[in-house]
């Protein structure tokens, strides 16, 4: 489906955000299609050489297993060759099994999976799993994933069910990068990226939290660095040696109440509070992204592809642009100016405690910090004061807020 007029003016735009405000998973009828928020989880990955084969029938054990986690109606499933969509059971349908038991390395493998019969709308239950071709000198240029989506009553009634599949996924995929939260949940038809991309760039002022998933665009350019995550997160191992942090340290820098850490053997399960959140914008900059992106700055990808679908001359909604992807990719910082200097100012972050912060980054409140590197290095900063590296054999320095501010 391509646009040819408006999806929506100004008073649209508004009403649907107060609706979102209201129930994040909220739906926005179009007459023929359905589009909505949902809670994802996209995990990526690279396979060794000559494992091809055993890449795609790990997904398609994954599957399995997320069908039994879910125990959903789903309606149509995409053929593996043809990637058109059948009634789910269909006869028309090959053993996913063997499929990927013969599909070969230099093929794609993908499959999708989908509680919604019409391929224009959001689905409320989904899985896309795609193992990709794509190689140079016998190196994976572009990450596989597994991306899926479940509903916000669902995630709240069965929590520890989902962590154990995702922490489960992880290892078998070794994953090398995971993202969960609030996200418009994408139509099975490809071609409707588009109404879901205008809506993404038209609900981005309003809410820091509203994520934008679309491993399709994303598989290649997120090895290149990360991007901000919204609620939950792995940072693996693999990442986390870029930043030159021990989990250790990792945990310390991330040292609060509401901030889950887990370890897993691929990396540490990071969860930005109890649950996914819009974060609309008059609540000021949260906290706990703020914190947790102060850590992963360093490898960010701010160029990261976030549409999928070109922008054509005269095309009557608005998408994100070069620019805009760069700024909404750094909403999160502490100099940032998104979505405008003005609601910036007016918006006052809600801190609770300034948190951590590393060594060469600036000081984010004037007071006592300390650091769990050096015995006695309790000392005062003023906000703005570059924080120093203490060296020794800790590794990258972290500063902590000294909840005692006595001199």
């Amino acid at each position: 489906m391509t646009t040819v007029g408006s999806l929506f003016d100004h008073e649209f735009v508004n009403s649907y955000a107060v609706a979102l405000r209201d129930w994040p998973a909220a739906e926005v009828n179009h007459g023929d299609f359905v589009l909505s928020p949902t809670v994802f989880t996209t995990l990526y990955f690279h396979y060794p050489d000559k494992h091809a084969s055993k890449a795609a029938v790990s997904l398609v054990h994954l599957f399995d297993n997320f069908e039994r986690l879910v125990d959903a109606r789903f309606k149509l499933e995409t053929h593996p060759k043809t990637e058109r969509p059948h009634p789910y059971g269909s006869k028309k349908l090959p053993p996913r099994l063997e499929w990927a038991q013969k599909c070969p390395e230099t093929k794609n493998f993908l499959f999708e999976v989908s509680d919604e019969l019409n391929t224009a709308s959001s689905p409320s239950v989904y899985a896309q799993l795609w193992r990709s071709s794509s190689w140079t000198a016998g190196q994976n240029n572009a990450y596989s994933f597994a991306q899926f989506y479940i509903g916000l009553n669902w995630l709240g009634r069965n929590k520890e069910a989902w962590r154990g599949f995702i922490a489960s996924a992880a290892e078998r995929l070794c994953a090398d990068q995971i993202y969960a939260g609030l996200a418009f949940a994408n139509p099975m038809d490809t071609g409707c990226r588009y109404e879901v991309a205008a809506w993404e760039r038209a609900l981005a002022p309003h809410f820091l939290g509203l994520d934008i998933d679309f491993p399709l665009s994303m598989a290649r350019t997120l090895q290149d660095g990360i991007r901000p995550p919204t609620w939950a997160f792995l940072l693996s191992d693999h990442w986390r040696s870029k930043l030159g942090l021990t989990r250790a340290q990792v945990r310390a820098a991330l040292d609060d109440p509401r901030i889950r850490v887990d370890d897993l053997g691929c990396g540490q399960w990071i969860e930005l509070g109890d649950k996914p959140d819009l974060l609309p914008v008059e609540n000021g900059v949260p906290e706990l992204q703020m914190r947790l992106n102060r850590l992963l700055k360093p490898i960010r990808n701010d160029d990261l592809g976030l549409v999928g679908f070109g922008q054509w001359d005269g095309d009557p909604n608005v998408r994100f642009d070069r620019a805009d992807s760069r700024r909404w990719l750094a909403r999160f910082d502490d100099d940032s100016d998104w979505p405008d200097a003005a609601t910036r100012r007016a918006t006052t972050p809600v801190v609770a405690r300034p948190g951590s912060v590393l060594a060469k980054s600036t000081c984010t409140r004037s007071g006592w910090w300390f650091s769990p590197a050096q015995a006695g290095s309790r000392r005062h900063f003023q906000q703005g004061d570059v924080m120093p590296e203490l060296g020794g054999d800790y590794g990258t320095t972290i500063w902590q807020w000294d909840d005692k501010q006595d001199p």
